[in-house]
């Protein structure tokens, strides 16, 4: 009924325009869907998981305390022999009063303070060199961590574009 004189060029470029337009969002949407589906069936399995180990824990807590019951209602036939006497407590012995100690000179306690100060400088040497060695441990780690991350986002990051103009 129709020829190809009498629809107007407008109708057909705008027809064709939404089918460009829906063919090019049409695998952002599904791909959206199947991350909400994803999403959903993750955050339920977790949910589940929880409650599974909640009724475990509850039956194991409900089974240890019937264990524990039928154990305190069991009867002793044994009859228990009272312990024996305590031994007699030893009679008290003091020691004798050691002599007071010699009270050390200035420059014997001049020279213990200048040997504590020496080995505490020797101690944050010590302690420096190794925080400096883990810091650049942890810079070289940080950068080859870094390296290895840039190449697979730039890698990665082409597969899952969307068409220029299109909105996930």
């Amino acid at each position: 009924m129709n020829d190809s004189g009498t629809v107007n060029a407008q109708i057909i470029d705008s027809v064709t325009g939404v089918t460009t337009l829906i063919t090019g969002q049409s695998p952002s949407q599904s791909f959206g869907m199947l991350d909400a589906v994803l999403l959903e069936t993750l955050g339920m399995a977790m949910h589940n998981a929880v409650t599974r180990q909640q009724g475990a824990g509850l039956i194991s807590s409900a089974a240890v305390t019937a264990a524990c019951g039928k154990m305190l209602n069991a009867p002793f036939p044994i009859q228990v022999s009272p312990p024996p006497p305590a031994p007699p407590v030893p009679p008290e012995v003091n020691p004798l009063p050691t002599p007071p100690a010699p009270t050390p000179t200035q420059a014997t306690v001049i020279a213990q303070a200048s040997a504590e100060a020496e080995q505490g400088i020797a101690t944050l040497k010590t302690a420096e060199q190794t925080a400096a060695a883990n810091a650049a441990a942890a810079q070289a780690s940080l950068q080859q961590l870094a390296g290895s991350a840039g190449g697979t986002a730039a890698a990665s990051s082409g597969t899952n574009t969307p068409a220029s103009g299109t909105k996930p």
